[in-house]
């Protein structure tokens, strides 16, 4: 069985460019010694607040500030692309994932909008999105690094129990 190290990183730790250039060194280097490396990322500094400022607004019937709250999400993200990824095949790539999150982002708080109400299991949905796209703009870089990277939803390998805003795992 191969060793693997599990490395996780908050907020501040993927919070801008540089800071997001840092992990993907620290996770090159990490490779040298560990046959696998899993990377855990946080959402970017700010953006969960974001997403949950707008689902709120969509529930409380502000269903244009949560237009709002998508494009400053697509472009906080698009920005960071723009700086960390040097690679135009990347860029496009994960540009597609960031626009096909923040659609989904638009679809949930219309969604919240009609229903007038946010619910937990809605709120979960649209609080990780931060975290599902900045784990493209990672892989993306390291891939670029020369360091085989696949960006993995956490659902696809943890499942939990549906008590939704405080899930344990299943």
């Amino acid at each position: 069985m191969k060793k693997t190290l599990v490395m996780k990183f908050g907020g501040t730790s993927v919070g801008s460019v540089e800071a997001m250039e840092q992990v993907a060194a620290q996770v090159r280097l990490a490779r040298e010694d560990w046959p696998q490396v899993v990377v855990v990322l946080s959402a970017m500094s700010g953006v969960t607040d974001l997403l949950l400022t707008g689902a709120n607004a969509a529930a409380a019937g502000d269903e244009a500030s949560s237009g709002v709250t998508a494009a400053a999400l697509r472009e906080t993200h698009l920005n960071a692309i723009e700086v960390l990824l040097r690679s135009e095949a990347e860029r496009e790539l994960t540009s597609e994932r960031v626009h096909t999150h923040v659609q989904e982002f638009s679809a949930l708080c219309h969604a919240v909008h009609v229903l007038g109400e946010a619910s937990p299991r809605a709120l979960d949905a649209i609080s990780s999105l931060g975290e599902r796209i900045v784990v493209h703009l990672v892989a993306g870089r390291l891939r670029e690094l020369d360091c085989a990277a696949i960006a993995v939803r956490a659902s696809e390998l943890i499942r939990t129990d549906a008590h939704f805003q405080a899930a344990n795992p299943d």
